[in-house]
């Protein structure tokens, strides 16, 4: 465990008196943060254990933003539709739709499939499908209480809120992509190319700059600005289901 995990993890840290968020998006190797303190002092930070981290509430989190659905349904969840509405046909493929919960413990892919298309009426995208153990991870962790300072965001979306409501352009995974994204990042965190030289090993320049727009959001939440792009709904277990930015 590195030095900044270890303050994050609530370890070892007791020298540690801000108040901070943290954006958090998942890549191959786990988790990787954008932590951003209220004196705005901000680094990156990667996460080995965030199932730890939702179980054990750092005292000095306000808020952590998360890219994976939180709360899932037997059948589709309004807040995908209308996010993908918001990014329209180009950027609106990048929200794709949650799995139900019993499609999470499936070993495979088209046993996965067949139990979403049982409980939800459609089969299960291989994006889905490739991030389920991430989904399960967090839904493993979270409960009803852990939602007071635990929410779900999407970064397109919120790169969409912070570039007035207009949808990127390109692909994050392209460069010209990870070019529009950094420039409309630096308006609110100027740093943050600083930033992308010294992400976590694994990490990619596009996870990064997802973490970032998810910690925007996060500010967002913890400043009572924060908006979902429709009304909650609710899942079996009482989880809110909403995508806030």
């Amino acid at each position: 465990m590195n030095h900044t995990e270890s303050q994050i993890a609530g370890t070892g840290a007791s020298h540690v008196t801000d108040t901070f968020v943290a954006g958090v998006d998942g890549y191959k190797g786990g988790w990787i943060a954008l932590k951003v303190s209220s004196a705005f002092r901000s680094t990156a930070i990667e996460f080995v254990d965030l199932s730890r981290i939702l179980r054990n509430h750092p005292k000095d989190l306000a808020v952590l933003s998360v890219d994976i659905p939180i709360g899932l349904l037997d059948g589709p969840r309004a807040c995908d539709r209308v996010a993908r509405q918001l990014l329209g046909p180009v950027r609106g493929c990048s929200v794709f739709p949650a799995p139900c919960r019993s499609a999470l413990h499936a070993d495979e892919y088209r046993e996965a499939c067949v139990i979403n298309q049982h409980k939800t009426g459609h089969g299960l995208s291989r994006q889905a499908w490739c991030i389920c153990p991430k989904i399960r991870e967090v839904d493993e962790a979270i409960d009803s209480g852990t939602q007071n300072w635990v929410f779900e965001v999407h970064p397109e979306v919120s790169c969409w809120a912070i570039n007035g409501c207009r949808p990127m352009t390109h692909r994050k995974k392209k460069r010209e992509g990870q070019d529009e994204r950094l420039s409309l990042l630096r308006k609110v965190f100027p740093w943050i190319e600083e930033h992308t030289y010294h992400r976590p090993p694994g990490g990619g320049i596009d996870d990064l700059l997802d973490a970032a727009a998810a910690a925007w959001s996060a500010l967002r939440i913890y400043g009572g600005n924060a908006r979902c792009v429709c009304p909650p709904e609710r899942d079996g277990r009482g989880l809110e289901v909403a995508i806030r930015y």
